[in-house]
């Protein structure tokens, strides 16, 4: 008896370890975000919204059924690298994934660029580039790991960039806010502004990975408004739509772009006009397809 118990042991074993849990690490989520939100530049006008803009969509697409990395008041290009590095490890085959982005943004000769908060970083003042984030090497990051679906969200452009003045009020009644005098931080905006082709509007997007979507705070060249609420213009409607039910994710572009120029329009008398850049042939709802059942899927 005992002779056939271990037998049939033998012949079991390799059958139950395929049914046990695979080793931590080694399965990838359905649904990833980082979310990254800058405010307290000292090398660029400080900004009133993007660290609310952060923790309201981090808070957001938690809900969501998303694993999510969040950080806010990212200093250096160095740690932009490391956030979207530990993101992309996280991705798979099957995987959702979100990057979202509120702060300064600039372009140089048609490339774009995410702008840390530290000042004048040592080493960058014969290159003022080296202190910046490049969209392309986010870009270079997703393509090397695909997924399913990336949408990029840039909620930046701010229009105080370059402004070495008071900054204006926002919109509805705002005071202008008067301008330290802090050398470290005007003179890397002052490189970046002497360079060729240089502008605090994001330039066109051209080269997407296949299967992502970038979703632009306003027209490519053009400045957005930082808002005088707790949320900027565009990340207050993606706040507001992003839970719709049975909500395709064209639709969800379609009606963040509608509510951000209505509401620019009649409130700071100027139309901020989001836009749309890349290319998915699939179906994605951030909180349940028409069909599916109820509730978002699990964060894994």
């Amino acid at each position: 008896m005992r002779a056939t118990l271990a037998v049939v042991l033998l012949v079991l074993l390799p059958l139950l370890a395929g049914c046990t849990a695979a080793p931590r690490g080694t399965s990838t989520p359905a649904r990833v975000a980082l979310v990254i939100g800058n405010a307290a530049y000292e090398n660029a006008r400080p900004l009133d919204n993007p660290v609310h803009d952060a923790q309201d969509m981090c808070k957001a697409l938690g809900e969501l059924g998303f694993v999510t990395l969040c950080r806010t008041n990212v200093r250096t290009r160095a740690e932009f690298a490391s956030l979207v590095d530990e993101y992309v490890g996280r991705l798979g085959p099957g995987t959702a994934g979100v990057v979202y982005y509120a702060g300064h943004g600039v372009q140089v000769g048609g490339a774009n660029f995410l702008v840390p908060t530290q000042g004048q970083p040592e080493g960058s003042a014969a290159n003022p580039l080296a202190a910046l984030f490049a969209v392309d090497d986010l870009f270079e990051r997703l393509r090397e790991r695909p997924a399913r679906l990336n949408i990029v969200m840039l909620d930046a452009c701010r229009t105080e960039l370059f402004d070495d003045g008071a900054r204006p009020p926002a919109g509805r009644g705002g005071a202008a806010t008067a301008a330290p005098a802090n050398a470290p931080r005007s003179r890397l905006m002052r490189e970046l502004q002497a360079l060729p082709r240089a502008g605090s509007g994001l330039a066109t997007i051209r080269d997407a990975p296949p299967r992502t979507m970038v979703l632009y705070a306003t027209a490519a060249k053009s400045a957005a408004f930082d808002g005088d609420d707790r949320n900027g213009p565009l990340t207050k409607h993606i706040l507001k739509h992003i839970g719709t039910r049975d909500q395709l994710l064209e639709s969800f572009f379609k009606r963040v772009t509608d509510g951000v120029e209505t509401e620019t329009l009649r409130d700071l008398a100027k139309r901020q006009s989001p836009f749309t850049y890349g290319s998915f042939a699939g179906r994605f709802c951030f909180n349940g397809c028409p069909g599916d059942g109820p509730g978002p899927p699990p964060a894994n």
